[in-house]
């Protein structure tokens, strides 16, 4: 049909002008645009910090644009800036700022790290960096300098770095501190900035119990955007269940107040680092890595999604660049530079329209047939059956519950014949009807070994059906075996042997109510298909993490395929139908559907 192959040979001349080689730099005229819903994608760059070339500022911010990254988030440390109460200092931070901002590059700047003079720590250098809670009309003083200083060219500050974690907020994590220097440095930047977009300080997603406490200390109107950090490494982004990282602040947000939610660091060592002593992967893996991660993020729901890091740090291999001869070095371009470059490039301008894949869902446990349950030594609630609310046929099963203390509450649900689940699955699901209280719903299941093993199916969320899933083909960590501690991997035949409710924090006390439907397994080959819509072309970005065959329809005789690396090839159409062997290394499709 010559309408299809016209197609196609305009789609391969438009790619091929950009694509010659498999790593070309942007033309000017190529610029990315900077709406958030067409560019998701941005950078932790720290070139005010990390960046030892003050006349040189350019040598980086350039590699930055040519990533297509229109976005990057740069701090502004205190210390370095106001090293003594009487000096100020900007140079740094104006050279990183005036270099990216020529590239047209949006910047979210980050204000921390306070001089040892402006904290109570006694034991703090006077002029050196300090990670103790800081003065706090000090801290908006600062922040106010800071303000108005950059104002003009910058609409978003984020207010310190992962005020929840022990390493940048000294002696403590201190929710309450934290929520009166947010107030307060939100104020002190809209005083000269009335259109600011304020950041809360990129938290942990996985536990809300900080978060409630800054909104319980009267801070939920202080920021505009909820920023997390939800790493996983050295987990994959599928095992690590990454589509539903924002679930439990996306429930809180549900009750005090949606706002947008990004992901301000994200990201995979290319070798051993923070979150991987033993380094899992390699660059390669990193790389794809990158591509799957933000692209569930964004599946997810997140507006914003910044990788960390632009430049590997010593023992901390996260870049898109490598250490090489240190800081100043900028010469080697990693696998993720160009993995970053070709996703940036591929879905810029598209429309999410669905995320597939070749699962086998097949119904493990309906209610129907309710069984019998007995509750567990926690006297916290009552599973029974209901026909009042319902995913599927007549029955469902109703949990009431009631958790009355401000420690760790939960209950359990013991099957009294565990249910057998057909086959090897990759995951387990559960359709919930929720009550937005955050609690977290975990699943029992019993091996072929006799082991005990807990998987966390997802996090409660508004009322309405929802489907949570979890992936159990990982190996489960020590604290969530429950009996016959073994290798901590499902061995199949398995079954599931109860249910549990788990208080979303510690901080939480109450009741409420849930109901559960249609326990189902996903089975079957482990393949994704992530498609987009962009003008009049179809791209579906494909992988397999463990191997995989698979077909896509298509109403072309051929179409384009860009690796991650941005090289080019084509693939010829059979019966309608393109097929390819998928890897872990995800490659975009670009077609007519």
């Amino acid at each position: 049909m010559p309408h299809r192959r016209a197609n196609l040979l305009l789609i391969i001349a438009m790619l091929l002008a950009w694509a010659a080689t498999p790593h070309p730099a942007p033309a000017a005229s190529e610029r990315l645009p900077t709406q958030l819903s067409d560019a998701p994608f941005g950078l932790n760059t720290h070139l005010a910090t990390r960046y030892t070339e003050l006349e040189h500022m350019d040598v980086p911010a350039s590699l930055v644009a040519q990533t297509g990254a229109s976005w990057v988030r740069e701090d502004i440390q205190w210390w370095r800036v106001q090293p003594t109460p009487d000096t100020w200092d900007w140079s740094y931070t104006d050279a990183a700022f005036r270099a990216l901002l020529q590239h047209n590059i949006n910047i979210v700047a980050v204000l921390g790290h306070p001089p040892g003079w402006a904290t109570p720590d006694a034991t703090d250098s006077a002029t050196d960096v300090s990670f103790a809670a800081p003065d706090i009309e000090r801290f908006a003083v600062f922040a106010n300098a800071a303000a108005q200083r950059y104002g003009h060219y910058i609409h978003h500050w984020e207010i310190w770095n992962e005020p929840d974690n022990p390493l940048f907020w000294k002696p403590a994590p201190d929710a309450n501190a934290y929520a009166a220097l947010l107030k307060r440095a939100s104020i002190a930047i809209h005083g000269v900035a009335p259109d600011a977009q304020v950041l809360l300080g990129g938290i942990n997603p996985f536990n809300i119990a900080f978060l409630r406490q800054v909104a319980q200390a009267g801070a939920w109107g202080s920021f505009d955007i909820l920023a997390i950090h939800p790493y996983i490494d050295p987990a994959t982004p599928e095992e690590g269940n990454l589509l539903a990282a924002a679930d439990g602040v996306r429930a809180l947000a549900a009750q005090l107040g949606p706002k947008p939610i990004w992901v301000t660091e994200v990201g995979w060592a290319s070798g051993p680092g923070d979150h991987d002593a033993v380094g899992m992967l390699d660059e390669q893996g990193q790389a794809q890595m990158l591509v799957r991660g933000l692209l569930l993020l964004w599946r997810a729901g997140i507006e914003r999604i910044f990788w960390y890091t632009l430049k590997d740090d010593q023992n901390n291999p996260y870049g898109l660049i490598a250490l090489g001869n240190g800081r100043a070095d900028y010469s080697r371009l990693k696998p993720a530079y160009y993995a970053f470059q070709t996703l940036v490039r591929q879905t810029n301008g598209a429309e999410f329209m669905a995320l597939n894949d070749l699962f086998t869902r097949t119904t493990v446990l309906d209610f129907e047939t309710f069984g019998a349950w007995r509750r567990g030594d926690q006297p916290n609630g009552m599973l029974t059956p209901t026909s009042t609310q319902t995913h599927s046929g007549r029955t469902g099963a109703r949990l009431d519950y009631t958790f009355p203390s401000r420690g760790n509450d939960y209950v359990v649900f013991l099957r009294d014949r565990p249910a057998f689940i057909p086959g090897a699955p990759y995951a387990l699901g559960v359709w919930v009807y929720g009550d937005g209280s955050g609690h977290q719903l975990k699943l029992w299941l019993q091996d072929a070994t006799g082991e005990l093993l807990q998987f966390t199916l997802g996090t409660i969320g508004p009322p309405g059906w929802r489907l949570l899933e979890a992936p159990i083909s990982g190996i489960v960590p020590v604290w969530n075996r429950i009996r016959n501690a073994g290798d901590g991997k499902v061995q199949f035949p398995a079954r599931i042997a109860a249910l549990v409710l788990d208080d979303g924090d510690d901080q939480y006390s109450g009741s409420g109510s849930i109901v559960l439907d249609d326990i189902i397994a996903l089975s079957g080959p482990e393949a994704y298909d992530f498609q987009l819509r962009q003008n009049n072309t179809t791209i579906d970005i494909l992988w397999a993490p463990q191997g995989q065959r698979a077909a896509i329809r298509t109403q072309a005789e051929q179409a384009a395929v860009i690796a991650i690396d941005g090289s080019l090839s084509t693939a010829s159409a059979t019966d309608g139908k393109l097929t390819f062997s998928l890897g872990p290394s995800p490659i975009y499709v670009r077609h007519s559907y």
